[in-house]
């Protein structure tokens, strides 16, 4: 079964998916040795990982197409990608969807700001006529080669100028009559009401469509009782934490900075008892060696034609 038919087949059997943004393929790696269903690749997170920069429109098409290629290469669940605003117009997206689905990713979303798009929880987003985000989720949807890649519509006319709520619900309802598999809209803080009024919203006309819900850590999700479960009772079926891994990494990366700093080879010797997976062996070193043996000549071979060769 392919990628893209086992999300689906996932969607039918389970009450909802959920797992962890990444930024690279060794945290999209680690998610699949710990059982997540899919792999979710952030664009804010490959900005500042790839870039060093917010996200603010600077990463380019090329950089995350290339991103996610590797991730899907690298991972054996589906891969969902986030794809910006399509890096232009409804032109722009056909090749964009056509970049990602040979990249080998299961879908994407695209989002209805104007460019240069902002991370969706940032101040000072402009979203771009109905009827352009509409045409470029139209676009998409007719450039897929593979019906069941899945093209996520979002929205963030929540909380941008010239937006708010009745319009998301507007716009949504649009991209679903366009054609999009999934609707995504970026919410404007941590609380219950928007999620539920916007799912009953687009259930009363589109009873069947999948939801996509971004349990963002910048809504501080962490300060609301809400849970998966509860959530998933309102109708979302697909839940990300957009930039999960990336922060973990990030404080990771910085203790393990002031600790080295600070104690230097005895933080080095401490780690190393700890570590609960050789770093080779978690980047298949022995797979590795089993396709040398099966495919290199030995060393006696190697050695003796240098020795003629001199």
């Amino acid at each position: 079964m392919n990628m893209r038919k086992k999300v689906r087949k996932l969607l039918m059997e389970k009450d909802y998916i959920f797992t962890s943004g990444v930024a690279n393929a060794m945290e999209a790696m680690i998610l699949e040795k710990a059982g997540f269903d899919f792999i979710y690749v952030s664009g804010s997170g490959t900005s500042i990982t790839q870039l060093g920069l917010v996200d603010v429109g600077l990463i380019t098409e090329t950089e995350m197409v290339n991103n996610a290629r590797n991730i899907a290469k690298a991972v054996n669940i589906p891969v969902f990608a986030d794809a910006d605003n399509g890096y232009g117009n409804a032109i722009n997206v056909i090749k964009t969807v056509e970049d990602f689905e040979a990249a080998g990713v299961a879908g994407i979303h695209i989002e209805d700001q104007e460019s240069p798009k902002r991370c969706g929880h940032f101040a000072g987003k402009s979203i771009i006529p109905i009827e352009e985000a509409v045409g470029k989720i139209r676009a998409a949807v007719d450039a897929k080669r593979d019906k069941d890649f899945i093209i996520i519509a979002r929205t963030d006319s929540v909380a941008a100028v010239g937006g708010g709520f009745a319009e998301a619900v507007r716009r949504g309802k649009a991209y679903a009559r366009a054609g999009a598999d999934v609707v995504f809209c970026e919410f404007s803080s941590p609380d219950i009401e928007e999620p539920r009024r916007f799912a009953e919203e687009l259930h009363k006309e589109f009873p069947a469509l999948p939801l996509f819900f971004n349990f963002s850590n910048n809504l501080k999700w962490y300060e609301s009782p809400l849970t998966f479960d509860d959530i998933a009772r309102l109708g979302y079926k697909i839940f990300i934490v957009s930039t999960g891994c990336i922060r973990v990494s990030k404080q990771a990366v910085t203790d393990y900075a002031v600790d080295l700093m600070n104690r230097k080879e005895q933080a080095v010797k401490d780690f190393q008892r700890t570590e609960k997976e050789n770093l080779a062996d978690f980047g298949g070193l022995e797979q590795i060696k089993a396709l040398e043996q099966k495919y290199l000549p030995n060393e006696d071979v190697i050695n003796k034609h240098k020795t003629v060769g001199i």
